[in-house]
C-alpha cells in the first residue's frame, strides 16, 4: 500500500511517471518517424550503415528544402496570376467607359491616390499585366525544373536505401 503522507515515495512515484511517459513519447517519435519518411516515400531503415544513414539524411534536408521552395514558387504563381486577372478585370472596366467622359480617375500608388489621365492610367496597366505575364512564365518554368529536381532526389534516396538493403 502506498502512503499518501510520504513525501518521499510519492516523489519517486512522479519520477518513474515521467520516465515512462518518455519511453513511451521517444517510441511514438521514431515510430512517427517511420511513418513520416514512408509517407515522403522513403523507406525506414533503422539498421542502415551510418555513412550510408547520413547520406540519406543530407538527401532528406535536400528534399525537403527543395519541396519548400517549390511551395513558395506555387505560391507566388498564385499571386502573380490573381494580380494579372485584377488589373485586366480594372482595365476592361475603365475601357467600358466613354473616351470623352470627364471623370477624375486616380491610381493608387502606396497608401494615396494621385489624380492621373486616362492613358497613363490605361498604359501603367498595360505594363503591370505584361510584367506579371513575364513573371507567371518565369516562375512555371522554375516550378517545372523544381518538380523534376524533387522526383531526382525521391529516386536518389530509394535507390540508395534498396542498395543498402540489398548488401
Amino acid at each position: 500500500a502506498i502512503e499518501p503522507d510520504n513525501p518521499q515515495l510519492q516523489k519517486q512515484m512522479k519520477q518513474i511517471k515521467a520516465k515512462r511517459s518518455s519511453t513511451k513519447r521517444a517510441e511514438s517519435a521514431a515510430a512517427s518517424n517511420a511513418n513520416a519518411s514512408a509517407v515522403r516515400g522513403i523507406p525506414y531503415r533503422a539498421n542502415l550503415d551510418s555513412s550510408i544513414s547520413k547520406e540519406v539524411n543530407d538527401l532528406q534536408e535536400q528534399l525537403i528544402s527543395t519541396t519548400k521552395e517549390y511551395r513558395a514558387v506555387k505560391a507566388n504563381i498564385m499571386r502573380a496570376q490573381k494580380e494579372k486577372r485584377s488589373n485586366e478585370l480594372t482595365k476592361v472596366e475603365l475601357e467600358k467607359l466613354p473616351p470623352g467622359t470627364d471623370a477624375k480617375m486616380y491610381r493608387g500608388i502606396g497608401k494615396m491616390f494621385m489624380l492621373t489621365s486616362r492613358s497613363d492610367i490605361m498604359s501603367h496597366l498595360d505594363e503591370s499585366i505584361e510584367k506579371e505575364s513575364k513573371t507567371e512564365t518565369d516562375l512555371n518554368s522554375k516550378l517545372e525544373y523544381l518538380e523534376r529536381r524533387i522526383k531526382s532526389q525521391q529516386q536518389n534516396i530509394q535507390e540508395l536505401t534498396k542498395s543498402a538493403s540489398s548488401e
